[in-house]
């Protein structure tokens, strides 16, 4: 007769894999999922649209192509309410702090003739196909 030890908390290994696996991803690939992009193909065009709500100065989002490797780095800043009484958090659901997000474009784009704009917390992006591209800092329009 063999001897089986009781483990009871055995079955709860999996989950426990899955907890490490993602607290090691870092908290910069946790952003990854925070914000939803659209990418879209024209013949002529790859356009880029992003939800990024809270960004209020353009020093605070930093947009980067090479080849076509698109990074969208950034910081979103608490807003601090200054009110008579002390408030305390109850309950935060919004993300502060740095993002970044590295996506690779479905075509090679030339940076020149690039367009960036924020409005509404949508940063929207389009660039022109090259079979040729260098690599350069793209400026966001903020309105």
């Amino acid at each position: 007769m063999s001897l089986i030890p009781n483990e009871p908390y055995r079955m709860l290994d999996p989950f426990w894999n899955e907890m490490d696996r993602v607290l090691r991803r870092g908290k910069e690939s946790f952003t990854d999922g925070l914000y939803r992009i659209d990418v879209e193909e024209t013949q002529k065009k790859v356009i880029v649209t992003a939800e990024i709500p809270g960004i209020e100065k353009p020093e605070d989002l930093r947009i980067t192509l090479n080849e076509n490797q698109l990074m969208i780095q950034g910081e979103i800043r608490k807003i601090i309410h200054e009110e008579d009484d002390e408030s305390v958090s109850r309950h935060s659901e919004r993300y502060f702090g740095k993002f970044s997000r590295v996506l690779t474009l479905p075509a090679l784009v030339k940076t020149d003739g690039a367009h960036a704009s924020y409005r509404n917390g949508l940063l929207k992006l389009s660039f022109l196909k090259d079979a040729h591209p260098a690599a350069r800092r793209i400026e966001v329009d903020f309105h």
